[in-house]
């Protein structure tokens, strides 16, 4: 794939499938021509794209929709094709005005209650946002042919059952909402920590999920698991320009706080005062309200000094007390060696199953490395380094054993 056609995959992937299915509402035809048009892209594109690729993809999976449905009525010999041809006969813009209305209803239609959370999830994240398999098997911190085998099931189900592309009713919504936001939060979570690939920040990706979140508030504007997840996606992505320096990874402590951006920083801590967050909530709701009261701790630190490391420990007790999930133990030991040294989040580490990727061995080379146990840091970043498959933060890590002799 070239560079040119993996970057339009990437950033408009859910876009070209929101406005196909919206008008020719057959999720197997939609997805297998989109993802032939790709495959013709790749081949005869080469060093020349055209000049608007979304575009491109858009008529040319369009023309293999059209083949595709008047081949079936020759079969079916149920309606003429010229009804065919003038019921899909339009223009479509790739960047039309409904494209954000087009995507929520793509994400609701995964969330039929037809499937599990986390089926539902995960079809939206390859489907609606272009989230690869694996990165998508990072976030479940499971094997990459499970998600596959659970998104081939949840496409199944979809198409089998028939359900509809369209914003279900009021009274239809609640029990979609957590599933909504937790493809948000995971969405969100892919864009700020690419499992994957060259880039530290997938900034159109994690600004893909807040909008979904926005949009979704707009049917359900006190929704507090909708609210408090807005406000955890705002105050992480106002750390975005800092988070980074010359295509190098800045770590928290490091960061300029000058280059944050205040004023997302306002409207977060503005919704955790809003009369949403004191309402009865999922537990869902509360680990978002929870993780963003942490990241407001962190915003409103001047300095690097100033994180009052004793409250966010005392959060992430609470917030594991609702999930215990290896991600939330894994933030809290952390919390906790800032708080009591590295050898207590060491301790905190040592009950932490393996979670499949490098960020439990890259914590844990970072407080070995504090706690002067030098030879072990280097094994430790050995194992996080042959891990890690996103390139910026491989390179920190070489970067940080290199330097483990200068550093103790």
């Amino acid at each position: 794939m070239t560079d040119p056609l993996a970057a339009c995959v990437r950033e408009e992937w859910g876009r070209l499938m929101a406005l196909l299915l919206a008008r020719f509402r057959r999720l197997d035809l939609v997805e297998d021509a989109l993802g032939d048009a790709v495959e013709r892209a790749a081949r005869s594109w080469g060093d020349a794209p055209p000049d608007n690729p979304s575009a491109w993809l858009l008529a040319t999976a369009r023309r293999r929709i059209l083949d595709q449905l008047r081949h079936e009525e020759v079969v079916r010999r149920k309606q003429p094709l010229l009804a065919i041809e003038a019921r899909a006969s339009y223009e479509m813009d790739p960047l039309g005005t409904e494209v954000d209305d087009d995507l929520l209803r793509l994400v609701l239609m995964c969330a039929h209650p037809a499937l599990e959370p986390e089926a539902a999830s995960a079809l939206s994240l390859r489907l609606v946002l272009g989230v690869a398999t694996a990165d998508i098997a990072r976030l479940f911190l499971v094997g990459e042919p499970t998600v596959a085998a659970r998104i081939t099931r949840a496409k199944k189900r979809i198409v089998g059952a028939g359900v509809p592309f369209r914003v279900p009713d009021a009274a239809a919504l609640p029990p979609r909402i957590d599933t909504v936001a937790q493809t948000a939060y995971l969405a969100f979570t892919a864009g700020y920590a690419p499992g994957s690939g060259p880039d530290l920040l997938r900034a159109d990706l994690a600004g893909e999920a807040i909008r979904l979140v926005r949009v979704a508030l707009g049917l359900r504007p006190e929704e507090p698991a909708l609210v408090a997840l807005l406000a955890l996606q705002l105050l992480q992505h106002a750390r975005r320009d800092a988070r980074a320096r010359h295509g190098r990874l800045v770590l928290l402590a490091d960061q300029d706080r000058d280059r944050w951006h205040r004023d997302e920083i306002a409207e977060a801590q503005a919704l955790l005062e809003s009369d949403a967050v004191r309402r009865p909530m999922s537990a869902l709701a509360a680990s978002y309200l929870l993780q963003a009261r942490i990241a407001a701790e962190h915003a409103r630190a001047l300095t690097a000094d100033d994180t009052r490391w004793g409250r966010i420990v005392e959060l992430y007790d609470a917030l594991l007390r609702l999930t215990a999930s290896p991600s939330a133990r894994l933030a809290r030991a952390v919390a906790v060696a800032e708080a009591r040294g590295p050898a207590e989040g060491l301790a905190a580490l040592a009950a932490i199953e393996p979670m499949g990727n490098h960020r439990l061995d890259t914590v844990r080379a970072e407080l070995l490395a504090r706690d002067g146990q030098t030879d072990a840091a280097r094994a430790a970043y050995d194992q996080a380094i042959a891990l890690c498959r996103n390139e910026v933060e491989t390179a920190h890590l070489r970067r940080r054993r290199a330097d483990l002799d200068t550093r103790i």
